[in-house]
């Protein structure tokens, strides 16, 4: 079973080469894919300097999307036989690989693993309390507050408008078999950061089985990038209102 970390890059030469070497890959084929979204800085040279990494640049920026296209496509062509996920500028940490993993074995067995912040954090406020929770930045490891609850927003509108149970819609971590790397990599997902939640959603659709697995949040100062807030959350909502018109 060859294990193929997937990991969207761009302007994360401060960070790549410590997220690849974080991964663990257990298998002799095992390797971590690295797209680099034609990144101004060293990302690519960075990550090129791991041991087991390929990296594909992208000869233009094709946004977040049209990288995470690109890497499940690689995925697929390489032989992969699961697929992991993650982002280059430590939003997961890679030492929790090996969750998403072994929920991959669970009976029934799921299509789709997601690592899940809001899960973690939800556990988090049912041990120590909400107001704890809302009021400790260090207890959030470091989620902004605002980012925390327009996440939970977000989410509760989503299933009440998709039908749909789950913890969160936005999460970068997700681990699949195969058959799933090779229907996201068949399937034209958009190419902007509404990737993450319409690929779940589209999963939701076709009855896919979705599992989620507690994982911390991470926010490393020396991140580059992120979704802008406003514009993001302006995505969903407009996705939200496309699928209540169709009554889908």
């Amino acid at each position: 079973m060859k294990l193929c970390v997937l990991v969207p890059a761009y302007k994360c030469g401060d960070l790549i080469g410590e997220v690849c070497r974080r991964v663990s890959l257990p298998g002799p084929d095992d390797e971590i894919i690295v797209v680099d979204d034609c990144s101004p800085d060293d990302t690519g040279a960075r990550a090129r300097s791991v041991a087991r990494v390929f990296v594909h640049r992208n000869p233009v920026n094709m946004g977040y999307g049209g990288t995470s296209r690109r890497l499940y496509d690689l995925a697929f062509e390489r032989g992969a036989d699961i697929a992991i996920n993650i982002h280059g500028d430590l939003g997961h940490r890679p030492e929790d690989i090996p969750l998403l993993t072994d929920a991959l074995n669970l009976q029934p067995a799921p299509d789709i693993v997601i690592g899940s912040r809001l899960l973690y954090l939800f556990r988090e406020a049912k041990q120590r309390g909400w107001g704890t929770l809302l009021t400790n930045r260090q207890l959030r490891h470091g989620m902004p507050l605002k980012r925390f609850l327009g996440h939970v927003a977000l989410t509760e509108m989503q299933n009440f408008v998709y039908r749909s149970r789950l913890h969160c819609f936005h999460e970068g971590m997700r681990a699949c078999r195969r058959n799933v790397i090779e229907w996201i990599a068949k399937t034209d997902f958009p190419a902007g950061y509404g990737y993450d939640y319409e690929l779940v959603y589209q999963a939701h659709r076709r009855g896919l089985k979705i599992h989620e697995v507690p994982v911390p949040p991470t926010y490393d100062p020396r991140v580059k990038t992120a979704a802008p807030p406003s514009k993001y959350g302006f995505l969903v909502l407009r996705h939200m209102l496309r699928v209540a018109s169709k009554g889908r």
